[in-house]
């Protein structure tokens, strides 16, 4: 008897119907006859199923395989590395004044989407905007620097960017895609690319990866509509959001408007985030946090060529100041330790629900 295909259904039982859906939007991209849309933070069949179980084979919640991921992105296995494979490590900052002053940390993701544009690197990028609702993230395709620096700053619900990656190609006709993501969304990306039954016509057109460092993603609902309300904030007056030596805090106009410890918002984190293992992006081509370097700079991991030729040109363009990581604290060590931490917690949350 045939097995049974491992189409939407599958998918849904497997991921959905689980809770551990992360709303990346890589189903809804590669279906290919668009059965696939949004229902409040989920994807939900629209139309008929075809069997041809891209869908499931794309998501980054049925399966990864690190190490065979390692080989087809990296070229080998990653050895001792706690953060993935990687070439170098630097703590860098961008020089663009009018990135400066609105950049979450040192601006360097921004930094590094502008020059794939400006030397040709990319046609277009895809990154995570905010719609007319507050706070509320949804991807954008961007060609311009004055988008990418009005689309700046780390957005703390989860927003679909697969979805951004198919306008793209398919209403865009992109070519050479420069796409920005968590650490799910860059599998997703590497599924599409190098994965069983993978979504080439997206992958392939991705030329550069840039990953984004992320413990855990919140439910817009949640956050905004049951966390903030109970602080008598409303996301309308809220500037922006910022997680920092283990507190979350909302900034207004007026200054802080809420300021707490982490631990008070775990509990909206999404469930798909308790199992995730990644906390670097560690199959980006280059990867940037916050995490390891002082206030107003950005950790950098260079991983690929791609990544290392594109921190290059922005040096080289006088967009970035670098210094080595050794040369400043916490450096490498705090985020080494975060990453055991998120890979540590991943494992035992899986074996428990096993």
């Amino acid at each position: 008897m045939a097995e049974k295909p491992k189409a939407f259904g599958s998918l849904f039982v497997d991921v959905v119907r689980k809770g551990i859906c992360v709303f990346c939007g890589a189903c809804i991209a590669s279906c290919p006859v668009g059965a696939i849309w949004v229902a409040d933070e989920n994807p939900r069949l629209i139309g008929r199923c075809v069997n041809c179980e891209v869908c499931y084979y794309t998501c980054p919640k049925t399966g990864f395989q690190a190490e065979e991921m390692d080989k087809a992105v990296f070229g080998r296995v990653r050895e001792s590395e706690g953060i993935g494979v990687y070439r170098s490590v630097y703590t860098a900052r961008t020089t663009l004044k009018d990135l400066q002053a609105i950049a979450q940390d040192g601006g360097v993701a921004t930094t590094l989407l502008i020059c794939s544009l400006e030397k040709g690197m990319a046609d277009a990028v895809v990154a995570a905007g905010l719609t007319k609702q507050p706070w509320k993230p949804w991807p954008l395709v961007l060609t311009r620097k004055e988008e990418l620096i009005k689309c700046a700053g780390t957005k703390y619900t989860p927003s679909p960017n697969l979805i951004g990656l198919s306008e793209a190609i398919d209403y865009h006709a992109k070519e050479r895609v420069a796409f920005v993501g968590t650490p799910c969304q860059v599998q997703a990306v590497r599924k599409m690319q190098y994965g069983f039954k993978g979504c080439l016509k997206l992958g392939s057109r991705v030329k550069v990866v840039v990953g984004l460092f992320c413990m855990e993603s919140f439910r817009y609902a949640d956050l905004m509509d049951r966390f903030l309300a109970s602080k008598g904030v409303k996301p309308v007056d809220v500037k922006k959001f910022a997680i920092t030596k283990g507190r979350f805090i909302a900034y207004s106009n007026q200054g802080e408007a809420v300021n707490v410890k982490l631990d008070e918002v775990k509990q909206y984190a999404q469930k798909g985030c308790h199992v995730c293992r990644d906390f670097t992006a560690e199959h980006a081509d280059i990867s940037v946090g916050s995490v390891g370097s002082p206030d107003g700079w950005n950790t950098v991991i260079i991983r690929t060529e791609t990544g290392e030729q594109l921190f290059k040109e922005a040096y080289e363009a006088g967009y970035l100041e670098f210094k080595p990581i050794e040369e400043v604290k916490p450096g490498l060590k705090l985020v080494l330790k975060l990453s055991a931490s998120k890979r540590e917690a991943a494992i035992k949350e899986a074996s428990v629900k096993a």
